[in-house]
């Protein structure tokens, strides 16, 4: 939801996978962390692992992602990267790209999704909880505390 001058109008956004572009993945780390970390070195390490690119949008204008792969010789898919703009937060675009790539991850046959997460980001380790995915480790990261998370996905 938008708010304007105290009225509150409900944004249209739609989940749609993509087709992996380095400048597109870049554009998308930027506009949600103010950073980009993919390198082409490590987009081509991760093509050949069943990719998949969520991008959230309104109208036509990206607001968020997540983006992961399949581990090999595993049936469990890594959420590697993934956020939404900070002035499109708090309206459920986080929980419809999870919802989205989980359905995704089941079509294709997996029983697993995990991620990784640090304390900076705490709506993303609530959003993890809220949704089954359960503490499985916890170390210090260069200094920081990192945390990885799974989920069982059911078939029902």
């Amino acid at each position: 939801m938008v708010f304007l001058g105290g009225s509150t109008i409900k944004t249209e956004i739609s989940i749609r996978p993509t087709s992996l572009r380095l400048e597109l993945i870049n554009e998308l780390e930027f506009l949600v962390f103010g950073n980009q970390r993919v390198t082409q070195v490590r987009l081509a390490e991760i093509i050949n692992k069943q990719p998949l690119l969520l991008v959230a949008y309104q109208g036509a204008q990206p607001v968020g992602f997540k983006f992961g792969y399949v581990i090999p010789d595993t049936q469990t898919f890594f959420s590697w990267l993934g956020g939404v703009q900070q002035s499109y937060r708090r309206q459920g675009i986080a929980q419809q790209l999870l919802n989205y790539q989980e359905n995704t991850a089941l079509g294709m046959g997996l029983d697993k999704i995990y991620f990784t997460t640090f304390d900076r980001f705490p709506a993303m380790i609530s959003l993890g909880k809220k949704n089954g995915y359960r503490l499985i480790r916890s170390e210090l990261d260069e200094g920081e505390l990192k945390y990885w998370y799974e989920k069982f996905l059911s078939k029902s």
